[in-house]
């Protein structure tokens, strides 16, 4: 423990040894494309496949090939195949199978779609306007949640000090290098097997068997190495067009995104607006906090409902706070469905608490770091939403770690006006939530030639877990990690550990680890000569709730990030350090933690200077890699990622989740470090190079 093993998938991905899902071909494979709506919102007149029909080779599905034509990890609310009304640009109207790629392609571009247009809706506050068509039955409120605790209109009344303002953020993609992806075929058993990019292989089982009426025992999914997920794999994709094809034919089946694909119509991050009022007493202390927020969850609900929890539940900060009123609306809006994306709903609130928080400390003449250590959570003090941390919590021992770094300590020395200095705090939730269920099974094996096998249900998505797991075992069994072997997300060889997500996967899962390790004990010391053993941990959940389903965590990861920029005269933004600790309980691995953190980083770098995707009247605009930009390699700055040591007694040797904290309050650090050279307030993401020019000449219109 606390030894920086090396990924032991490292080697294989980097001589290119590691399959992903677009690597597979297989013998007889029929090349999939689907077919698109071109409008964003309309209702279909006419679908028109007959250029299809009769051509050797080629096959064309639509919903009338699907047993229940609607999916979704919480609402059965989106169709497989668009049939009377498309949401939004780019959703699914028909899939062309063909012995080609071309063919595929070509024969998708002769299916024509007659169309009715239908007004747009671009936005979530737009969407509960009265004279606003409805994109659903029941409405363009998918879900309101308010909260209120103590008398927070009166103690902003008494407050010394109130800040408000509305903050806007936008829809932004994952863009993993490797896309949406899979392949599909029975086996001789006459299985239906699809090896996919995915989070979650036995949620796409119970998806591929309700939609097309296939018994689970008649289906196997198998991640392959993932090139990336962040989320944006936590859900369905490629899966169910090439369960169906595969079913309907008996062939094999590939089906690949392309960029564009990818970009104009998967699952994206939470676009949102909210409005934030909050009280302070001279001394910093935060005596109150308001919010109203607005999520567009785009066409369909995915995993909104509990981003928008999530959301909610981490937009006053890690702080203590006794007055606190809440109003979080969901909204569908004619864009590709949003959901899942690190830090799951929590980066768009804090954008808003943390700014407001630097502004009140520029105004009250305090520090940053000692204005947020003054509130700061701590164990057993009452959160936001009432709940008490049970927990580690060690974010004041992060924020003095950061106000004695060299990075915070030269602020007082900068003497050029161009370089500028901000931070921000933030944590993030472990697990899924009160009420819903988190629980993971595990197996290993003792072999005969002396080796152990995990097996285990999870995915290995690049975050290192497949790592950690061998770690915790080779640690608990008193063995070299090379004595370890893994199997993970496969759902003929593994048990059910639930998603890829939520930062849990090392928490409940090695918890289950090392249960399974000491079932596989108790029967060697019985004298089983190769004993396997099995382990089950529960996630545990908070005492105190009446929110309902998610709401809220017992756990939180906790997190403090300071930045420093250059601010050119052209209006350009040169990030020059970052500087980030860590409370995750104990480390386990700490190159794999740095990795996590730099790599959050970075994510929010775009997420604050460049990554926006943009729409005209619900089209994306920006859908290839020359328009829409994210941050690369020259474009990260340098990074120093410390963290603090606690043991955390419930998890697996001492650890807690980490590997979506990084990005939750980066993207505020910097525009602080922005604001501390303009002199300006930023209150919308991404900052863009014409806003900055405008604040350039307003500042030197000033002087």
């Amino acid at each position: 423990m606390g030894s920086s093993l090396p990924r032991i998938d490292g080697a294989a991905k980097v001589t290119g040894q590691a399959r992903y899902p677009s690597d597979y071909s297989l013998p007889g494979m029929l090349y999939l494309q689907l077919v698109r709506s071109a409008e964003p919102h309309a209702d279909i007149l006419a679908l028109d496949t007959t250029p299809c029909r009769g051509v050797e080779g080629v096959y064309c599905f639509t919903a009338k090939d699907v047993l229940e034509n609607s999916f979704g990890s919480i609402l059965k609310d989106q169709p497989v195949f668009a049939r009377e009304k498309v949401r939004y640009y780019g959703e699914p109207l028909a899939l062309i199978a063909a012995d080609t790629p071309e063919k595929a392609r070509r024969y998708a571009g002769l299916i024509k779609v007659f169309y009715d247009p239908l007004p747009v809706i671009a936005d979530p506050v737009t969407a509960l306007r009265e004279n606003s068509p409805a994109l659903h039955e029941g409405g363009n409120l998918l879900l309101h949640i308010p909260f209120a605790k103590g008398k927070p209109e009166q103690a902003l009344k008494d407050s010394f000090l109130v800040l408000e303002d509305e903050f806007r953020v936008p829809v932004v993609d994952h863009l993993y290098l490797e896309r949406e992806a899979g392949v599909s075929f029975l086996d001789e058993a006459g299985v239906l097997n699809l090896i996919a990019g995915t989070q979650n292989p036995f949620y796409d089982r119970e998806e591929i068997s309700r939609c097309l009426g296939i018994p689970l025992e008649l289906i196997r999914v198998h991640a392959a190495t993932i090139g990336g997920g962040f989320g944006g794999k936590d859900g369905i994709t490629v899966q169910l067009y090439l369960a169906l094809v595969t079913l309907k034919t008996g062939r094999p089946a590939k089906l690949v995104f392309t960029r564009e694909e990818s970009l104009a119509t998967t699952y994206k991050r939470h676009a949102a607006r909210i409005q934030v009022k909050v009280g302070f007493e001279p001394s910093g202390r935060i005596t109150a906090y308001q919010g109203v927020i607005h999520y567009d969850t785009g066409a369909y609900a995915a995993l909104g409902p509990a981003v928008l929890g999530l959301g909610i539940e981490h937009a006053a900060g890690p702080y203590v706070i006794d007055h606190v009123s809440l109003e979080g609306y969901l909204c569908y809006t004619n864009k590709p469905p949003a959901s899942a994306m690190r830090g799951f709903g929590a980066p768009q609130t804090a954008f808003a608490m943390e700014t407001l928080l630097n502004r009140a400390a520029k105004l009250l003449k305090i520090d940053p770091v000692q204005l947020r250590s003054r509130n700061a959570l701590y164990k057993g003090a009452e959160g936001s939403l009432g709940h008490t941390m049970e927990h580690t919590v060690g974010l004041k021992e992060a924020l003095g770690l950061l106000e004695n770094s060299s990075l915070w300590q030269e602020r007082s020395r900068n003497t050029d006006p161009a370089i500028g200095y901000g931070m921000a705090a933030g944590y993030l939730s472990c697990g899924m939530g009160k009420g819903i269920r988190d629980q993971a099974k595990v197996e290993i094996e003792s072999l005969a030639d002396g080796t152990y096998q995990l097996k285990i249900g999870t995915v290995e998505i690049g975050q290192g877990s497949s790592t950690l797991f061998v770690q915790l075992a080779a640690e608990a069994l008193q063995v070299t990690p090379e004595r370890i072997n893994i199997v993970m997300g496969d759902t003929a060889r593994t048990y059910e550990c639930g998603s890829t997500a939520a930062s849990r996967t090392s928490y409940i899962c090695g918890n289950a680890l090392l249960q399974a390790i000491e079932d596989l004990k108790r029967q060697r010391k019985s004298g089983v000569p190769y004993p396997k053993g099995v382990g089950e941990a529960v996630f545990p959940e908070v005492r105190k709730s009446d929110l309902g389903i998610g709401l809220p965590h017992s756990m939180y990861t906790f997190i403090a990030q300071a930045a420093k920029v250059r601010v050119q005269k052209t209006g350009e933004i040169e990030l020059l350090d970052v500087f980030a600790v860590t409370e995750a309980g104990r480390v386990i691995n700490p190159t794999a933690l740095e990795g996590q953190i730099q790599g959050g980083i970075v994510m929010g770098v775009g997420y604050a200077l460049s990554e926006h995707l943009e729409f005209n009247r619900g089209i994306p605009r920006n859908t290839s890699l020359s328009t829409y930009l994210i941050p690369t390699s020259l474009d990260s700055p340098a990074m120093t990622a410390v963290n603090v040591t606690e043991y955390e007694e419930s998890g697996p040797m001492g650890l807690k989740g980490a590997a979506e904290v990084g990005t939750v309050v980066i993207s505020p650090a910097i525009t602080a470090a922005v604001s501390d050279v303009l002199q300006c307030s930023v209150s919308e993401l991404p900052i863009s190079r014409e806003k900055l020019v405008k604040h350039l000449i307003k500042a030197k219109g000033s002087d």
